[in-house]
């Protein structure tokens, strides 16, 4: 795999700052460990060994220099801060910035971007003398408001400091001589207001719903009608809904603002679907034409259509479905395999769902289906070509919606949302690339453990990239797992890798 990342990148792991000079010498070829002694060696803060009991991804990127190639890059998601070509545009390896030395962190020292894994940016300090000592690197936040751009130190009177004791001797001198140097390379470097641009970045992708709003959502107590509720707290794209009508001591529900199972008020009324709580005298605005999704020429929503679909549950599942009936909008209710009472579940869905998808998805992806019952058992070589018929029963064609490929690769890391339990973000691996489809594992949980697998959407709402909890101050429910060569991780050329480390 270090093959490969090094084809990936183009330079070995870490690239090293600037080049050094050789001189033919008359002596021994130097051995390998020899020759990579003067490579810049990654280097833990010093305020990091203060968060004890804190949950982030340094401890997994500092442990190793090539775990940082496990961690999807943010240009992989849809509703991410910076997400998609924005990052690129952004947050570009080669840039200059100010950032604390990580041996006196009230102190600051320009640095080089070398990479980046999520939001977490690896920076290698600028040296102030051509010494051949080995040169520093740490990982930083690369959103957070301790990155500055180049200049930043001066103007404000913060003090600069080199973390390297040789460069220390003799940097007081040589300081306009290292800024000269750097400003007339062009390096580009992040913008005046950072932070701030990164705040705004992080809000806009809040903005379907407010704060204090009444909305209708699916109700956790049966999937298969809305409750009216208010957003009672936000942080990123994540929003509390406070559920109306039930007990003082409920604790709601989180959802993202991306959710196919929040709409504005009077949705439910528009669609013909069942809504617990509100006023059903009351004739509510028609919602905005961005609450209702259009369907697809050519598809047509029949009662009894069949398809497979994500359990709306058991998560860790795909099963066959059918149409219960349908309502307006492309919208239809949609109820699990009917021979398996003890895990039938009714739910909305809109068609065009990333979840409903077409008989034999399974089969065409390698994914065991959770197949019909039949006398008690499991009916054995299910094929829906003699299923449909037996039960009387048609296939959803699904033929004219046609889903994205993702871009992601077996064994990516990334920060995701258990949505059984939405209350945490979660350091997740990617264990299976299906179509549109992601089997992910929450990390620090056994994979012996059913609930701990989770079928999401690569234009999921509830995944994000490393560092996300961090940047809207929220938890990580558990430190990630050491890379596991078993999950076959393969690097891609596509999208935007040259933006990862």
């Amino acid at each position: 795999m270090a093959e490969a990342q090094a084809s990936m990148n183009g330079k070995d792991f870490p690239p090293s700052f600037g080049k050094t000079k050789s001189k033919k010498k008359k002596s021994k070829p130097k051995s390998p460990t020899a020759s990579t002694s003067r490579q810049p060696i990654v280097v833990k803060p010093v305020q990091e060994h203060r968060q004890k009991g804190f949950n982030s991804w340094d401890e997994f990127l500092f442990e190793n220099e090539l775990n940082a190639q496990w961690i999807c890059g943010v240009e992989y998601f849809e509703h991410a801060p910076f997400g998609m070509k924005k990052w690129q545009e952004y947050a570009r390896p080669g840039m200059v910035v100010e950032v604390p030395n990580y041996k006196k962190p009230s102190t600051y020292w320009p640095a080089i971007v070398h990479g980046f894994a999520g939001y977490k940016a690896l920076v290698e300090y600028v040296k102030v003398n051509d010494r051949k000592e080995r040169n520093c690197m740490t990982w930083v936040n690369f959103c957070s408001g301790t990155v500055k751009p180049l200049g930043y130190c001066f103007c404000n009177h913060i003090l600069l400091y080199p973390p390297s004791k040789k460069d220390q001797q003799d940097f007081s001198p040589k300081l306009e001589e290292t800024y000269k140097k750097l400003l007339n390379q062009n390096l580009p470097t992040v913008k005046p207001n950072h932070h701030k641009y990164c705040l705004e970045e992080t809000e806009s992708t809040a903005t379907r719903f407010e704060l204090n709003e009444v909305v209708e959502a699916l109700d956790k107590l049966d999937c298969s009608r809305n409750r009216t509720g208010v957003i009672s707290m936000t942080f990123g794209n994540r929003m509390h809904v406070q559920y109306l009508g039930l007990e003082e001591d409920d604790e709601g529900f989180w959802f993202s603002q991306q959710s196919e199972h929040v709409h504005k008020m009077g949705w439910s009324q528009a669609v013909k679907a069942e809504v617990v709580g509100a006023n059903p005298n009351l004739i509510y605005p028609h919602p905005p034409t961005s609450e209702l999704l259009e369907v697809p020429a050519g598809v047509r929503i029949e009662r009894n259509a069949m398809f497979e679909m994500r359990h709306p549950v058991l998560l860790h599942k795909i099963v066959p479905a059918y149409v219960v009936e349908p309502l307006r909008y492309g919208y239809f209710l949609a109820a699990t395999d009917w021979t398996r009472t003890d895990e039938t579940v009714e739910i909305v869905m809109h068609v065009t769902s990333d979840y409903i998808l077409p008989i034999n998805f399974c089969r065409d992806h390698g994914i065991d289906l959770e197949v019909p019952m039949k006398d008690g058992e499991a009916i054995k070589k299910f094929s829906w070509k003699k299923f449909l018929p037996e039960v009387e029963c048609t296939a959803l064609d699904l033929s004219a919606i046609k889903k994205k490929a993702s871009i992601f690769t077996k064994g990516c890391k990334l920060e995701a949302v258990n949505l059984t339990s939405p209350i945490y973000l979660w350091p997740a691996t990617v264990l299976n690339v299906c179509g549109h489809l992601l089997r992910m594992h929450f990390d620090g949980f056994p994979r012996t453990q059913e609930d701990s697998f989770q079928w999401i959407s690569t234009n999921s709402g509830d995944i994000y990239p490393a560092g996300y909890a961090q940047l809207v101050g929220s938890k990580l429910g558990n430190k990630p797992d050491r890379p596991n060569p078993a999950d076959s991780f393969y690097l891609t050329t596509e999208p935007g890798t040259s933006t990862n480390v």
